[in-house]
């Protein structure tokens, strides 16, 4: 008898016991071959050709998705249909079957992960929470086969429910495993090791305040870095434990982010949300295949430990004040520029929590939508559908919003929208690649945007760094500073002969993790778009023309001038300011 295991089910399982060690990879090439060939999926033919069986199945599902198991489902709780919870067609369709009423919702078997995807649906179908638990395949296919019979009486009844007669006789939180293997899995000894290192990892990398966990592995190797303060560190004594049980550590964050487990060949992208420590952490995952394996990339999103409020970005006095005068003008377009990880969405986030009132509509296009800010519609922007930047923009307009955030400027249709929204009573904020404040002018007459139009909507330019700032624990003079190194970035003969810069001690303390820097600085240029700018961009000057504009007439500073103020402050150190403001040397 066919256990009636969906195909695309039966590949994700297969590829699980497979990355957990149940089966070896002949047993799942062979087992492919011949479903391939025959009438079978492929985990009928491993359970057929005894290279596995349904308990162990059910057992590695149980440990992989953490769900209890059911080991004796007796037909006496098999009374569904009366209640009208579900449809005989629904149940039948989906494999997933109700068996009793719990104090908290409604409880439910299913045999096969992809029968998780139904629950929800079934949640709001019946508004009670359901909470699942496995069986193996045989007996889900004997509940649909009673199910299906004519001469079953099969409901859900209260009366049943009330005096306790629908109701597993042996739920076990650790499943009763037959072979040596699957014991070797409920303890632990087996997918657990992965469980561990994914959870460890992601609860140290938060409390260290990483950004990034790159996760890869190489033909002997394999490797785990986490993007401390902008930069990449190598994380030492798991690459052994790693290069060992990478397929499951992939799988068990494939697991965690809801992607296809059975999916090998293609990139893919998901999220994972946590609750650690009473407070919610996202997680943007990105899997990409290499030659030897799957490379892991996790962007973490702690929206809770981020003030996102503009004060806290770092500008100067009156750069701050340019820029918050900017984003409460009712029209007009604010640009934010800078290479990735400069903190250009913080940027823009803090703008929009700034001016975020019950009185005005805020739209945001987003890829992906990195924070989740309340009362802001957000719009993530899915290109293989239909929805890009531009796309978004357009319906955005037809949305009446007052305010409207385009994750980022990619051609000359989203500009052009844009800039008629900017026109039209909108405030536009959105992001461009430039390397400075003022080439994002020329970069917008290079994509075929008109000066006058740029001249009657662009408000404000911001471009920014983020630079790792000086452990103050552990801060000294850097002696190795000579005149010379400090003439070749911009200081006078005058200035450099009298200025001190500083630096973290080698090596470090521990209050840096021994790396001399402990947090970042915001280094920006905030150029308005003055009268005396407005001339030299309608006279389509140079980006020499209107930086020189800028400097002598409206007194702008550049990056490199901010950043050699923090110099001398102590703020940053030399190393620093030459790797994030090399654009100037």
């Amino acid at each position: 008898m066919s256990l009636g295991v969906p195909i695309d089910s039966a590949e994700q399982i297969a590829t699980l016991i497979l990355s957990l060690g149940l089966i070896n990879e002949d047993q799942f090439n062979s087992a492919t071959v011949s479903s391939v060939e025959g009438d079978k999926c492929l985990v009928e033919t491993l359970i057929d050709f005894g290279f596995t069986d349904e308990k162990i199945i059910r057992n590695a599902l149980s440990g992989s998705y953490e769900l209890e198991c059911i080991d004796d489902l007796t037909s006496e709780y098999f009374e569904l249909s009366s209640s009208g919870l579900l449809s005989k067609q629904y149940i039948t369709d989906n494999r997933v079957a109700p068996i009793r009423f719990s104090e908290d919702g409604l409880d439910v078997v299913i045999s096969e992960p992809a029968a998780l995807n139904q629950l929800q649906s079934i949640a709001l179908l019946i508004d009670k929470k359901i909470n699942p638990f496995l069986v193996t395949f045989s007996q889900i296919r004997e509940m649909l086969d009673s199910f299906n019979s004519e001469n079953s009486s099969i409901y859900l009844s209260e009366k049943a429910s009330k005096n306790g007669v629908i109701k597993p006789k042996n739920i076990s939180t650790k499943a009763k495993i037959q072979s040596s293997q699957a014991k070797a899995l409920s303890r632990g000894k087996e997918f657990s090791v992965a469980v561990d290192f994914i959870d460890k990892s992601l609860k140290n990398a938060i409390n260290e305040g990483v950004s990034d966990i790159h996760i890869e592995i190489f033909r002997d190797s394999a490797s785990m870095r986490w993007r401390l303060d902008g930069v990449l560190m190598e994380q030492e004594g798991v690459g052994k434990l790693l290069f060992e049980n990478y397929s499951k550590i992939v799988t068990r964050i494939k697991i965690m982010a809801k992607l296809n487990i059975a999916e090998r060949r293609l990139a893919q992208d998901g999220a994972i949300n946590l609750k650690l420590e009473n407070k919610d952490v996202d997680f943007r995952i990105s899997i990409m295949p290499t030659k030897y394996g799957e490379r892991v990339v996790m962007r973490i999103l702690d929206t809770e430990s981020i003030d996102l409020s503009i004060e806290k970005l770092g500008f100067q006095g009156e750069d701050e004040e340019a820029f918050k005068k900017a984003i409460s003008s009712p029209q007009g377009m604010v640009l934010v520029t800078g290479p990735t990880g400069s903190g250009k969405s913080t940027t823009l986030y803090s703008a929009l929590t700034a001016i975020n009132t019950p009185e005005k509509n805020i739209l945001t296009a987003e890829d992906p939508v990195e924070f989740v800010l309340e009362g802001i519609g957000q719009v993530h922007v899915n290109p293989d559908y239909g929805m890009t930047f531009s796309s978004a923009l357009r319906s955005f307009l037809r949305q009446d919003p007052e305010v409207v955030m385009v994750g980022e400027i990619r051609d000359k249709e989203t500009v052009d929208i844009a800039i008629k929204a900017a026109l039209t009573g909108h405030l536009v904020m959105s992001t461009l690649h430039t390397n400075d404040a003022v080439s994002t002018i020329t970069r917008l007459m290079n994509m075929g945007v008109e000066p006058y139009l740029i001249t009657s909507s662009l408000t404000l330019i911001v471009a920014q760094r983020l630079a790792r700032k000086n452990c103050s624990d552990c801060i000294e003079e850097d002696q190795s500073v000579n005149e010379s190194q400090l003439r070749s970035i911009g200081f006078s003969a005058e200035e450099a002969s009298r200025v001190i810069l500083y630096k973290g001690k080698k090596g470090g303390c521990k209050k840096c993790k021994n790396t001399g820097y402990k947090g970042r600085k915001g280094i920006y240029e905030v150029l308005k778009i003055s009268d005396n700018l407005v001339e030299g961009i309608l006279n389509e000057s140079t980006t020499l023309e209107l930086l020189k504009i800028a400097k002598e007439k409206d007194n702008f500073l550049t990056m490199q001038e901010v950043g050699r103020m923090f110099l001398q402050q102590g703020d940053i150190s030399l190393e620093e300011y030459k790797r994030v403001l090399i654009i100037d040397q």
